[in-house]
């Protein structure tokens, strides 16, 4: 059993809408998903130029799909997970994803077919992750436990061995994470069982507990969180847009903001130079898939890639070594 840090006392809620606790949201997993079924039902496999190019990790229900970057060329297949809902890249540009029906996190070398290391989390079910470019720390963020109670942040050090357990005062279910180039974590998610707002907190660099951050405009619903070199980037899921901010004393400011044109609850994104590629779980005529759009101008897609694309709930971007 990990031990839990003790919490701020004051919650802030950011509500979507005006005024008031909103008709309670269906947590993500749950929301139009797919009968599932066994895992271990194919062979993992990427193609001997993948190792040289730029890559798109994207999580799909079942497997993780890889695309070249930026041409989108389908070059490798990620299986034997059931619900990979989480990725996030290291300064290696391995990529770390989270099977929330397993309860454990496995690290990919970039266009590797196999885990290189595997972290187990029965208790919990694991969901966005983040890592620390400053101390090489993995921070996971547990949607819930494995009873479907409140969930937590865990922090393993230099992604090895038993995390350090972080609890928002107020979160119920915690969703995606990112770090900024200080080392500070910020995390959001729902308030109550019932998903009834919006929360969003703050783990100092070296802070032992997560402070509740009051944002200056209204999200939805958790988005994927991202350093984009500059600010903070906040996506809202339930809306077409990602957010940047700057953050001091624990208080936000909103610095622009990105609209992404057709996008459909959008979940972990991925940003290199001046674009960004997003998951889109929108079900129009063309079924789901992974769109780029310009970054920060935003607009509509510039490009969107379909094959191999089911049901998307992020979409990371793994430089070839040439690139770090």
């Amino acid at each position: 059993m990990r031990w839990h840090s003790i919490l701020g006392l004051v919650v802030i809620a950011s509500f979507a809408g005006c005024g008031g606790l909103q008709t309670p949201i269906t947590p993500a997993p749950q929301q139009n998903a797919p009968v599932a079924r066994d895992s271990g039902h194919g062979r993992s496999w990427m193609l001997p130029e993948a190792k040289s190019e730029d890559l798109i990790y994207v999580s799909n229900v079942y497997t993780i799909t890889v695309y070249s970057y930026p041409k989108g060329k389908l070059v490798g297949t990620l299986d034997n997970f059931y619900k990979p809902y989480g990725e996030c890249v290291d300064t290696k540009g391995n990529v770390w994803i989270t099977d929330s029906t397993f309860g454990r996190i496995y690290e990919y070398a970039h266009g590797g077919t196999k885990p290189i290391r595997t972290l187990k989390d029965p208790e919990y079910v694991p969901y966005g992750c983040a890592v620390d470019a400053t101390t090489g720390d993995l921070a996971v963020a547990n949607y819930s436990d494995a009873s479907d109670r409140e969930g937590d942040v865990a922090v393993y050090h230099k992604a090895k061995g038993t995390p350090k357990s972080y609890i928002g005062y107020g979160f119920y279910y915690y969703y995606y994470l990112g770090y900024d180039a200080k080392g500070n974590l910020y995390v959001d998610g729902l308030f109550g069982s019932y998903g009834d707002a919006f929360l969003f907190g703050e783990l100092p660099k070296g802070g032992g507990e997560i402070k509740g951050i009051l944002l200056p405009n209204s999200i939805s619903f958790p988005g994927g969180i991202e350093w984009d070199g500059q600010y903070v980037a906040v996506g809202d899921n339930a809306g077409e847009a990602i957010y940047q901010y700057t953050f001091s004393k624990g208080e936000a400011t909103l610095e622009g903001t990105t609209t992404l044109t057709a996008a459909g609850n959008v979940g972990q994104f991925g940003i290199v130079g001046s674009t960004v590629v997003t998951p889109n779980q929108f079900f129009s005529k063309s079924g789901s898939g992974v769109q780029y759009y310009p970054y920060p101008a935003g607009g509509a897609s510039t490009q969107m890639i379909t094959k191999g694309v089911f049901y998307p709930f992020s979409a990371v971007i793994s430089p070839a070594a040439s690139h770090r």
